[in-house]
C-alpha cells in the first residue's frame, strides 16, 4: 500500500520566510485533511512549543499524526532523553524519528563513534515501538552516505530494522542526488529490507519530484513532501504534483484530489506565500490557452492541450483573450453574453479593436471584465450609464490627497469632493459619492488590488503606464484596465470600467 505523508508544518517550516502560528498549524491541518494525505507531521513536540500546543487542540484523527524528533543525544540513553519522552508521550500514533545514515556526518558533526551510533538508532527506535508507537525512521543523508560508504548507510537502516521501525525513509538531504543514484539505492534497498522504503526529496537540484518518481520505479512505497514544496532552502519535493502523478501511474486512488487546489490556495494563504502561475496542476496558467490555435484546439477537442481534465485537480481551464487569440476564441468568449458576436461584422469590429487596443499597451488577459464591457460597447449595447463630466486631483506635500469628480446621468449632473490616502484612492471616494445618488448598489462593491506597470520604461518618468483593478461585490470579483502616460487618468480609465461593470446587468453571470 502506497503511503504519503506531508511535512509542510515541520519541515516547510524550516523555509527562511515562514514562521507558522498554532492557529496556522490547526489551518493548514484542517485543509490537508481534505485531501487523501496518510501522515501530517505537525512538528517536534518536544522542541517546538506550537506542537504541543496544536496536539492540544488538533481534532485530526491520531492515526494521522505523526510527531517528528531525533535519536537520542550522543552519551545519553534513549529512556532518559528528553526528546525521545515527548514523543513517546505525543498524541499521534506514528513518530518520525530522523537518524544520519552518513558515517561522516557521525564521525564529524556529532563527534561520536559510529559503532556506537548504530546501536542509538537501534535503541531509539526500540523504545518508542515498546511504547506502542509507530516508528517512521528517516535516514538523513542516506544518498550521500550511500554513496560515500554503503555498507554503513545499509547498516543505519538495519538499526533501525531491528528496533522495530516500520518505514525506512530515505532522505536525499542535500538534494543533491541524481535519479539514477536514487533508483539504484531504492532497488538495493528493497532487496535488503522486509519494511516499507520511503523517499524523502530535497529540490536543490531541481529533481525533487524526477527524484520521487525515480523511487517510486524502483519500488519505494512511501512518499515525504510538503504540499506546495517549500522548505529549507530550495524547498521539498511539492505534493501538489507528486500526488497527481501517483494517481496517473496508479499507484494511489485519491478521491480528494478534485481538491487539490482549493486546499493549495488555503495553504498557501496560510503561509504567506504566492503559488506560482506556472505551478504544475494547481497554478492560474496549469490550464490556460493563449494562443489561438491552442484555444481553438481545445474547444474542439479537450485533450488536444490538456494531458488531465482540469477540474479533476480543482482548477479550472482559461482561454485568454489577446492579440494571439483568434476569432473562435472572441466568439466562444462571448457566447451567452453577447450574442450579436454571432453577426460577422460585429465579431470583425471586436476581433480589430482587440488588437488594436493591444498594440496601445492594453492587455485583456487579465482584465476581462474591459474587454466585455468594450465589446458590448461595439456591439451597441448601453454600457455607459453615466458620464463624467470633469475630474480633478490634488496631491501635496499633506498627507492626504484630494479629488473633485462630476458626472452626469440622464442631463442630471451631480459632483463631490473627497480625501484619501493617495490621489486614487481620493479620486475612487469622489466618484463613488457622485454615483450613490444615482445608483445604491455602487455602495456595495469595493476595491481590493491595484497594480501599476510601466509598458515603455525607456520613457522614465513619462512613461506609458497600465493599470489593473481588482473589484468585487462580494459575490464576483472582475478586473478592469486603464492605459495612459498619465498615471491617475489610467487609474480613473479602470475605475470607469469597474463602475460600469458593477451597474451592467448583461454581465450578472460572469465571474461569479
Amino acid at each position: 500500500m502506497y503511503t504519503v505523508l506531508d511535512t509542510s508544518m515541520r519541515d516547510g517550516a524550516q523555509h527562511n520566510k515562514i514562521s507558522f502560528s498554532v492557529e496556522d498549524k490547526l489551518g493548514i491541518a484542517k485543509a490537508l485533511d481534505l485531501l487523501d494525505i496518510d501522515f501530517i507531521e505537525y512538528g517536534a513536540p518536544g522542541f517546538d512549543s506550537e506542537a504541543e500546543l496544536f496536539e492540544a487542540r488538533s481534532n485530526i484523527a491520531p492515526e494521522k499524526l505523526v510527531a517528528f524528533g531525533m535519536t537520542a543525544r550522543v552519551n545519553t540513553p534513549p529512556e532518559k532523553d528528553e526528546g525521545i519522552l515527548k514523543l513517546i508521550s505525543s498524541k499521534g500514533s506514528y513518530v518520525s524519528l530522523v537518524g544520519k545514515s552518513d558515517r561522516r556526518h557521525v564521525e564529524k558533526v556529532l563527534r561520536t563513534n559510529a559503532e556506537d551510533y548504530l546501536k542509538n538508532i537501534r535503541d531509539s527506535v526500540a523504545i518508542i515501538t515498546k511504547c506502542g508507537k509507530k516508528v517512521i525512521f528517516d535516514a538523513e543523508h542516506f544518498f550521500d552516505g550511500y554513496l560515500f560508504d554503503p555498507i554503513y548507510a545499509m547498516a543505519s537502516l538495519r538499526s533501525a530494522s531491528e528496533g522495530g521501525a516500520l518505514i525506512l525513509a530515505l532522505c536525499d538531504t542535500n538534494g543533491g542526488s541524481l535519479p539514477h543514484s536514487v533508483r539504484t539505492a531504492v532497488t538495493e534497498c528493497r532487496k535488503a529490507f522486509r519494511q516499507t522504503i520511503g523517499i524523502h526529496a530535497h529540490n536543490d537540484s531541481g529533481l525533487a519530484t524526477a527524484n520521487t518518481l525515480a523511487a517510486l520505479e524502483a519500488g519505494a512505497e512511501h512518499v515525504q513532501g510538503t504540499l506546495l514544496g517549500f522548505g529549507e532552502r530550495t524547498g521539498n519535493a511539492a505534493l501538489s504534483t507528486v500526488l497527481p502523478l501517483m494517481k496517473r501511474l496508479g499507484l494511489k486512488e485519491m478521491p480528494g484530489l478534485k481538491l487539490l487546489t482549493p486546499v493549495s490556495r488555503t495553504v498557501a494563504e496560510i503561509s504567506n506565500i504566492s503559488i506560482p502561475d506556472s505551478a504544475p496542476y494547481i497554478g492560474s496558467a496549469a490550464f490556460t490557452h493563449k494562443a489561438g490555435l491552442h484555444a481553438d484546439a481545445v474547444l474542439k477537442e479537450r485533450d488536444s492541450f490538456e494531458f488531465i481534465p482540469p477540474e479533476s485537480v480543482g482548477n479550472i481551464r482559461r482561454l485568454v483573450l489577446s492579440k494571439q487569440a483568434g476569432r473562435h476564441l472572441v466568439k466562444s468568449k462571448l457566447q451567452g453574453v453577447l450574442p450579436e458576436a454571432n453577426e460577422p461584422e460585429i465579431l470583425s469590429a471586436i476581433f480589430a479593436a482587440l488588437k488594436s487596443r493591444e498594440a496601445e499597451g492594453y492587455t485583456y488577459e487579465a482584465a476581462e471584465a474591459s474587454f466585455y464591457i468594450m465589446a458590448a460597447r461595439l456591439a451597441g449595447r448601453k454600457v455607459d450609464f453615466f458620464e463624467t463630466v470633469d475630474y480633478t486631483v490634488i496631491d501635496t506635500s499633506d498627507a492626504l490627497s484630494h479629488a473633485k469628480a462630476e458626472i452626469s446621468v440622464g442631463g442630471v449632473t451631480a459632483s463631490a469632493k473627497a480625501e484619501g490616502n493617495g490621489p486614487v484612492h481620493a479620486l475612487d471616494t469622489a466618484m463613488r459619492e457622485c454615483m450613490l445618488k444615482f445608483f445604491p448598489a455602487i455602495d456595495s462593491i469595493g476595491l481590493v488590488d491595484y497594480k501599476v506597470r510601466v509598458i515603455d520604461p525607456k520613457s522614465a518618468t513619462g512613461a506609458k503606464v497600465r493599470v489593473s483593478i481588482t473589484t468585487t461585490d462580494g459575490k464576483r470579483t472582475w478586473k478592469t484596465i486603464g492605459v495612459s502616460r498619465n498615471v491617475v487618468h489610467a487609474s480613473f480609465m479602470a475605475l470607469e470600467d469597474s463602475y460600469r461593470f458593477a451597474l451592467n446587468d448583461d454581465f450578472n453571470g460572469l465571474f461569479a
